[in-house]
């Protein structure tokens, strides 16, 4: 009875195929989560948070389009056509950092396995698969985590300390700023208003 009030419900509607198709969204959904908010944006604090929106949308954008080339029979021309927009939209107006680049190829990796692998069991081979993932990742941002350079430009108005050299103008800053600074590289100097920018390299704490 209760197949039969479902199949005049929803008509013609694959009922089996939709199950499959919500389960491997949701699936996808919590790795994407998973790499994207409790290991880029947890290990990358430093990194910039507009990212997170892009990564997000970018994954369910391409498990999307993956599904729809599975379901319908477009050419193969066609379909590295539509992937050839990814370079074309590739946030031009600023350049990528390395390993935000890899987030992202990471994200349109994954959406694509969790959309187009036929498993034999949908729900534990896309839970391997994306198990197999997220470990080495998680391991990676773990290990370079613990010995971390980060970078932060200033501008310092003492140019007193600048020409004293890198060494005296580091214990300098060190003091003031309370950073493990391990190297100062000196840019742009302003002799009409005695300042130059800094770029400061230190450890995190």
């Amino acid at each position: 009875m209760t197949d039969l009030l479902a199949s005049q419900f929803f008509g013609s509607v694959d009922l089996q195929g939709a199950k499959e198709f919500l389960i491997r969204f949701g699936l996808n959904l919590v790795t994407l989560v998973i790499l994207i908010r409790f290991l880029y944006y947890e290990y990358r604090k430093e990194g910039i948070p507009e990212y997170l929106f892009g990564f997000f949308l970018m994954g369910v954008a391409v498990f999307m389009i993956c599904t729809v080339l599975d379901m319908v029979d477009f050419g193969l021309e066609l379909a590295i056509g539509l992937f050839a927009l990814f370079g074309i939209l590739r946030f031009r107006t600023q350049a990528i950092p390395v390993r935000e680049m890899t987030y992202l190829f990471l994200v349109i990796a994954v959406s694509m396995i969790n959309s187009l692998v036929d498993f034999a069991d949908p729900v534990n081979g896309i839970i391997l698969y994306n198990t197999l993932i997220i470990i080495p990742v998680w391991i990676l941002e773990i290990f370079l985590c613990t010995n971390k350079h980060l970078q932060k430009e200033i501008v310092y108005d003492n140019l007193d300390d600048v020409y004293k050299g890198e060494e005296h103008l580091r214990e300098v800053l060190t003091e003031k700023t309370g950073l493990k600074i391990i190297k100062v590289k000196i840019g742009k100097i302003d002799y009409i208003k005695q300042q130059a920018t800094l770029t400061l390299f230190y450890y995190q704490k």
